[in-house]
């Protein structure tokens, strides 16, 4: 069986920054619409964990398609680094007391 481990790339997938673009939004307008109406209109307890959650995930979405960014603009002349593909690593062979079901 082989594990597969995924290298970094220097390529951005700006969809994803987009949408960590958005969730920083949405959380940012969550905590002004608690701000503007009050705590009367919307529970506290389900309003300010969602909006930290929300722009929690938007900026590691945001900083993780910056290090791709950042990693493509330093290994852009180096094509040894440019791989899409998973890399396949061997697991440790058992000891050989268990049987192969297949």
């Amino acid at each position: 069986m082989k594990k597969q481990k995924q290298e970094q790339t220097g390529q951005v997938n700006f969809v994803w920054a987009l949408a960590g673009g958005y969730l920083i939004y949405l959380g940012g307008k969550l905590l002004y619409s608690l701000y503007r109406d009050g705590a009367g209109s919307s529970p506290i307890l389900v309003v300010i964990p969602a909006a930290a959650v929300f722009i929690g995930v938007g900026f590691w979405l945001l900083r993780r398609e910056w290090k791709a960014y950042q990693f493509g603009a330093a290994h852009k002349d180096d094509p040894s680094t440019w791989n899409d593909d998973p890399v396949e690593e061997e697991l440790p062979a058992d000891n050989g007391d268990e049987e192969d079901p297949l």
